[in-house]
């Protein structure tokens, strides 16, 4: 049949079996998101920022669904940090990121070449055969599953309303099953030295299963001495959260996120600061109904909040950790002021709960019990 390319790709999008799509508005991108919106018969909630959007649709690849990210060009280096991170962890199902290419810079704020950049990053991309988008889809999701890594597919964004043959493929039928693996799934100083080993191999064409895989290091013997002092102070939390956590626990590239080893094995996908809470968003909507995010005052305040955004938005309940330090601990321990964590927070008061002495454990675990009821989203802020 012939029909046009924007509702070419949502029908691929559905014959792809892609149950977590992501969208910063654009040219390109808005027309595409209609057709599958109306195809699917399901509304699509847009995103505001390029870096959340990405680290969504990461999540949902991680925990086990197909997932993409339709941007434009230039919304691929708002997503930078998350973009990187993901690289250096396997995805447990295809994710592929759609690029709509402004070539003439007619809708944009200026003509960028695009290929340069996913160079640069190491970001595998392919470019959508002209007269068949709705194949490129495809095998841009065997080339993201094959690799085990997110796959960039860049189209001329001035084809999209022009019409294109398409002869329809039964949809797609796989099955998923996400393994707990940190050496994998968390982005951690302690692993980097394998996961940029596996990087490596994944974008020179070797094979990352041939690296000796190190042992998992244990809390807290195996951290620098350095980090000890803070990561002792989470003790009594983590001690009462390993009994209730969620079926998945996200967190950020910070000290907190050293609890992902054992003895606690307390957290389960990690990767840049702040990041967090858009991963959490990504494995709820794949269908995991218990998530939990834990993130750093830093971390939320750089970045995290735009996530708590985009849950707000979705109206989702995931529960959020705040570990309120008042500085940023990971880097030098640079204060934070009281009143900025209040300016943000200001909006959600009655989603807050708080822990106000991080010692004791029975006001932890009362407070997290009382939180892992809620059918809402909730935020827990623990007053260091």
């Amino acid at each position: 049949m012939k029909i046009k390319i924007s509702e070419a790709l949502g029908y691929a999008l559905i014959d792809n079996n892609v149950k977590v799509i992501t969208h910063v508005p654009g040219f390109g991108v808005s027309e595409t998101i209609q057709e599958y919106s109306v195809l699917a018969e399901k509304p699509v909630p847009l995103s505001f920022n390029e870096e959340v959007a990405y680290t969504i649709s990461h999540g949902a690849g991680l925990v086990g669904q197909r997932s993409s990210l339709i941007i434009k060009a230039h919304g691929i280096l708002k997503a930078a940090n998350s973009v990187m991170d993901s690289l250096y962890t396997d995805i447990t199902a295809g994710f592929v990121v759609i690029i709509f290419d402004d070539k003439t810079g007619k809708h944009s704020d200026n003509i960028l070449d695009v290929v340069p950049i996913l160079k640069g990053f190491s970001l595998p991309y392919m470019v959508a055969e002209d007269g068949d988008y709705y194949g490129s889809v495809g095998k841009a999701f065997a080339e993201s599953e094959k690799r085990k890594l997110p796959v960039a597919l860049i189209i001329d964004s001035a084809v999209i309303n022009n019409s294109t043959n398409v002869e329809r493929q039964e949809v797609v039928k796989k099955n998923y099953r996400f393994l707990r693996d940190v050496l994998s799934h968390v982005v951690h100083p302690m692993f980097a030295e394998y996961q940029f080993k596996k990087f490596t191999a994944k974008t020179l064409g070797g094979n990352p299963e041939q690296i000796l895989r190190p042992q998992i290091p244990k809390f807290p013997d195996s951290l620098p001495d350095r980090y000890k002092a803070t990561a002792k102070k989470y003790i009594p939390f983590f001690d009462a959260f390993k009994n209730v956590r969620g079926q998945i626990v996200t967190g950020d590239t910070s000290i907190s996120s050293s609890f992902c080893m054992p003895p606690y094995n307390a957290i389960d996908l990690v990767t840049y600061i702040g990041g967090s809470i858009p991963l959490a968003i990504g494995a709820y909507l794949s269908g995991v109904k218990d998530v939990w995010a834990l993130t750093g005052d830093f971390g939320f305040l750089s970045a995290g909040h735009m996530g708590l955004l985009e849950t707000f938005n979705r109206g989702l309940p995931i529960k959020i950790v705040i570990f309120y330090n008042k500085q940023a601990s990971a880097t030098g321990g640079q204060s934070i002021q009281n009143k900025i964590m209040s300016k943000v927070l200001s909006g959600y008061d009655k989603f807050i709960a708080h822990i106000t002495n991080p010692n004791d454990l029975i006001e932890i675990t009362e407070v997290l019990k009382e939180v892992k009821k809620s059918e809402t989203l909730r935020i827990i802020l623990i007053n260091y």
